[in-house]
């Protein structure tokens, strides 16, 4: 029976969350790592799912050439078919389907990291503006946070997110990056002289 391993959508996306958000430090780190742990899950799935096909087509091609096919190396449905059925003419078929599924479980584990496109990372402040942290790409969204994870106070800011065709003051996302920057009342503290910031981009 196949199983669909797709993500169509975050059930807690950091998107989400309001431009400034105000929940607490140990709420907001538990909603930056939720989509990381929901791909985490899904990728040790389709893993577990790869390992038993891998044991099936190797005890199928054991027994092509060194005797009788046994029904409990098929699941349920696949036993019924061939019980007392087995010849090599069906038997040829059957590895080749499980091999089919195999290689395109194989393909959807390559590529399921680059489709999440998930970059994290660490800058400790220089109190320069503007200034810009080099990713390689450009990032659709970045959040940034304070080490200790200060939000902000009337004067400044230490912790934003940023999504692409939204505007926002204090970060701007670049072709390659993203880059820091004070407001018309120079208030930022994004990039606070020697404390160290957080940050999670999406590619």
């Amino acid at each position: 029976m196949n199983t669909n391993y797709t993500i169509p959508a975050f059930a807690e996306p950091i998107t989400s969350l309001p431009d400034t958000p105000t929940c607490a430090a140990a709420e907001l780190k538990r909603r930056f790592q939720a989509p990381a742990d929901e791909v985490r899950e899904a990728h040790n799935a389709l893993a577990e799912a790869h390992e038993t096909l891998d044991e099936k087509v190797e005890g199928i091609v054991t027994e092509t050439f060194a005797g009788t096919i046994h029904e409990n190396m098929f699941d349920e449905e696949l036993a019924e078919k061939f019980n007392g059925k087995a010849d090599q003419t069906s038997l040829d078929s059957a590895v080749q389907n499980i091999t089919t599924q195999d290689s395109r479980l194989s393909a959807v584990e390559a590529a399921l990291p680059g489709k999440v496109g998930i970059v994290t990372g660490t800058y400790t402040g220089t109190d320069t503006y503007p200034r810009t942290i080099t990713l390689g790409f450009a990032p659709k969204a970045v959040i940034i946070c304070h080490a200790d994870g200060f939000l902000a106070e009337s004067s400044a800011t230490y912790s934003t997110m940023a999504v692409q065709g939204v505007s926002n003051t204090f970060v701007t996302l670049l072709s390659n990056g993203f880059q820091l920057n004070k407001d018309s009342q120079n208030h930022n503290c994004l990039n606070y002289s020697k404390v160290k910031f957080s940050y999670i981009a999406f590619q």
